[in-house]
């Protein structure tokens, strides 16, 4: 168990004297393993206390090393050198046309969105090479040739995407950083090394909408690094264009073939909404409004990240807590979710009972909808759930209650449902209103998160370029108020959480969020 406030600021001062200023740093993001430790050094300084902490004064900074020191040197010593720069367009002509995009597409954040492919050490004969990724680039664009455009506006000032066959950029880079230095699950806010640099200050006509950088590490290890414009197209859609280029990479039919028809997501003639859809109505408690941290290129630096690893154990005793009539009907994305969003509010000091809370829950429309989208269907199908409560009350009840409460606004997400709320973006007055970004904040303002899963994209572990498949896979940053659950690196069934808050509220969330997970009781 992680010391209480009180011990916290005793803590600090003792870390201090053994390995400097640093330890305020560490405080936050030591794993609770280290409990050991913290005892070790609460008591009182005495001349010999004094004397055993400076004898063993490199065994504890060691050890300090090997639990977070790694993470650090990262953070402020990975250099990457870019080695070159490629904009790869179709292999054959493609046609030029306009590509209409949904309403779905048009209230997405107007940036790309970076996920981060690892890859073991492989041998000398399997390393792959750029003019091979390019070629296997340039071949897959013909069928994916909208990838290849840019957004342009229509004559009525609506997004499109504009097919002119200008390319996507590909980096080649390199590093003298081991794959143990970038800690995988590292708390630093963003990995935006990995992925290519942009500026968005210029016209949007001006940039690519799919964007890969591949990093070499000193020992071998490799990281594609992937960006799509969100416009164009959700995780769904990358890992699509991702799996065909692998299996071009490797000689390899593409399927399933790319279906780019925004117009089956078109609304109802006329737009029939049925449900209110609070989802697209503004997020609570932002009075005074506040300028959001959403989706920001460089995030403020009072957030950080924890990441936090669940064993199988820990969520048997997640889900022992759950007293739901057919509990088995309960996802484990839906009780982390649960305890996740609890905790990030328990852990904000300044929130009081009175206040609302809301939670921002992605999904995935390609299966809910009827008839289902094409299996290739590229483009944004996604739907926000957002259970809504009063701090008082998520602080009061059961955690089965909150449980209840994500439940059944992910249950209702059914075809009749998407399909109005389609209508109902189709009579909204100004679907800029919707896009997330600086002074709209979608999720994020103190009591608003978003957690989004990237567990159950399996086939993201599948991409093969002919060098093995990945072995992790994580988002590339992260901004304040969001968080990723994904499959962890350890242990079959695992889990990791990673969650950025403010930087003050990091000890807390770690210690709230492994206190309810009390596998004794098991």
């Amino acid at each position: 168990m992680c010391p209480d406030s009180e011990a916290t600021v005793s803590m600090v001062v003792k870390i201090h004297f053994l390995v400097g200023p640093i330890s305020d740093i560490l405080l936050l993001c030591l794993p609770p393993q280290t409990s050991f430790l913290f005892v070790l050094l609460s008591f009182p300084k005495t001349e010999l206390v004094t004397k055993v902490v400076k004898t063993f004064r490199p065994f504890f900074f060691s050890l300090l090393q090997i639990l977070f020191f790694d993470q650090l040197r990262f953070m402020s010593h990975m250099k990457i050198r870019v080695k070159q720069a490629s904009i790869v367009k179709p292999a054959e002509e493609t046609p030029i046309h306009s590509l209409w995009l949904s309403n779905l597409d048009l209230i997405q954040v107007r940036f790309h969105m970076g996920i981060l492919y690892f890859y073991n050490p492989c041998s000398s004969s399997s390393l792959p090479n750029t003019p091979s990724l390019i070629d296997s680039l340039r071949k897959v664009l013909v069928l994916f040739y909208p990838a290849a455009g840019r957004l342009q506006k229509d004559k009525n000032g609506r997004l499109e995407v504009l097919c002119n066959g200008e390319g996507v950029l590909l980096v080649e880079a390199e590093t003298d950083s081991t794959i143990q230095d970038v800690g995988l699950l590292t708390q630093a806010l963003d990995l935006s090394e990995l992925v290519p640099t942009l500026a968005y200050s210029g016209d949007i006509s001006s940039l690519p909408l799919l964007l890969f950088q591949v990093t070499y590490f000193k020992c071998g290890a490799i990281c594609i690094g992937t960006l799509i414009h969100h416009t164009f197209g959700d995780a769904g859609s990358l890992t699509c264009f991702m799996e065909a280029w692998s299996r071009t990479a490797r000689g390899l039919p593409v399927t399933p073939t790319p279906f780019f028809d925004r117009t089956i997501l078109r609304a109802r003639d006329p737009p029939s909404p049925v449900f209110p859809h609070t989802e697209y109505q503004p997020p609570p408690f932002y009075n005074p409004p506040v300028t959001s941290l959403a989706y920001k290129s460089n995030p403020d630096s009072d957030s950080g990240v924890v990441s936090l690893k669940l064993t199988r154990l820990q969520l048997r005793a997640l889900r022992a807590k759950t007293e739901v009539a057919n509990h088995k009907s309960i996802s484990t994305y839906e009780l982390l979710v649960a305890h996740i969003w609890r905790c990030a509010c328990f852990a904000n000091e300044g929130l009081r009972e009175e206040h609302l809370t809301r939670l921002h829950i992605i999904l995935d429309g390609r299966s809910r909808l009827e008839p289902k989208l094409p299996q290739g269907y590229i483009g944004n199908a996604l739907f926000h759930a957002r259970p809504i409560s009063l701090l008082g009350d998520l602080l009061r009840e059961p955690f089965s209650t909150t449980v209840e409460r994500v439940h059944g606004e992910i249950r209702k997400m059914d075809n009749e449902y998407l399909r109005s709320a389609i209508d109902c973006l189709e009579r909204h007055p100004d679907l800029d209103q919707l896009v997330p970004g600086e002074g709209n904040p979608i999720f994020s303002c103190a009591a608003n998160f978003c957690i989004v899963s990237l567990r159950k994209d399996t086939s993201a572990y599948e991409l093969d370029f002919g060098w093995g498949k990945p072995f992790f896979k994580r988002t590339s940053h992260l901004n304040e108020g969001k968080g990723f659950v994904g499959m962890s690196l350890d242990e079959e069934g695992s889990f990791i959480v990673f969650m950025c808050l403010k930087k003050t509220q990091l000890s807390k969330f770690r210690k709230l969020f492994y206190e309810f997970l009390n596998v004794s009781a098991l």
